[in-house]
């Protein structure tokens, strides 16, 4: 029987384990109970597989260091958190041992066990979050290496309502937090109206993906105003000394989904200061940027109608 040597004690009957140059153990299976005594609770990894949902193939993760960077747990387990215990299967950690991330379940998706299997399996959550109470579901919840919620990921075809800066927002895929408490991000289920620098703009991204409440396409700045937003609903027109300077519009892309048909690219619009600016998703830098007091902004309406957009079938 093989046996890993860790900072958290002896880890017996260790199998399929990797390790550093250095000789420290960078991952392993194991295939009896051992018990791992951490500050957010006594842990057990995973030993066993059932079958079905769970595949026996990495127990824990660990940093070079000797930290540990990951466990899959044998049950789910509550774990000690600022906000309260929460249950979990499977939980990252910051070098430094805080809990970074907790996924309430853990199962494997395959042609035997659907989402949906997984989803109803998923315990309940009752969170006091600083924006009301929260009484659900989530796929996983990430914390600041101080111990405050940094965002949750709900399940597809979940929402739940956020009072943000710009009024209450039913929200999809999930939510990021700055660690004050106050909304940074958020996923819109459909077009939010959203009071700006340059006027209300909706703000939506038929494209989401729902596989991080950390990314969304409505982000404020900690003092509440708009940083940056995608809208695929709006296009707006740049006006200097009553001249037109320039028009703004979401972008059309190849669709992957559906032959001889384009899909909907949102069109990002950031603020900087007393600058706005307009361009692509994934730019960097804006396309175009305009001094918004010595500019003057015309917000019209952008029909989608012709476009082809993958996960608006997702989402219904």
């Amino acid at each position: 029987m093989s046996c890993a040597y860790t900072k958290y004690g002896l880890i017996k009957d260790t199998v399929l384990a990797d390790f550093y140059q250095n000789g420290s153990i960078k991952r392993c299976v194991v295939k009896q109970r051992n018990e791992i005594q951490l500050a957010c609770g006594t842990l057990i990894p995973q030993y066993q597989e059932d079958g079905k949902r769970k595949k026996l193939v990495k127990s824990m993760t660990f940093y070079q260091d000797g930290s540990l960077e990951s466990i899959i747990l044998e049950d789910i387990t509550m774990v000690e958190t600022k906000l309260g215990s929460i249950p979990a299967e499977m939980i990252s950690f910051y070098e430094s041992g805080a809990v970074k991330r907790i996924f309430p379940s853990f199962g494997t998706i395959t042609a035997f066990w659907t989402e949906k299997d997984e989803e109803e399996f998923s315990p309940e959550l009752s969170l006091d979050l600083p924006f009301g109470a929260f009484h659900g579901k989530a796929i996983n919840l990430m914390f600041y290496e101080t111990g405050e919620l940094r965002s949750m990921t709900l399940w597809p075809k979940d929402s739940m309502v956020i009072e943000t800066p710009a009024g209450k927002i039913r929200t999809r895929i999930g939510f990021s937090l700055y660690r004050d408490g106050n909304i940074k991000s958020l996923e819109p289920q459909e077009p939010a109206p959203v009071n700006t620098k340059i006027g209300v703009i909706p703000a939506y991204d038929p494209d989401a993906m729902g596989i991080d409440g950390d990314k969304n396409s409505l982000n404020f700045a900690k003092d509440g105003s708009v940083d940056f937003m995608l809208t695929s609903g709006a296009s707006v027109t740049v006006l200097r000394e009553n001249k037109k300077i320039g028009e703004h519009e979401p972008y059309s892309k190849k669709c992957e989904y559906f032959d001889n048909e384009l899909a909907l690219e949102p069109m990002k619009i950031s603020f900087a200061g007393r600058v706005v600016g307009f361009g692509k998703r994934k730019d960097q830098k804006a396309e175009a940027e305009y001094p918004i007091a010595k500019c003057k902004f015309l917000i019209g309406a952008f029909s989608s109608d012709s476009f082809r957009n993958s996960c608006e079938e997702c989402f219904g």
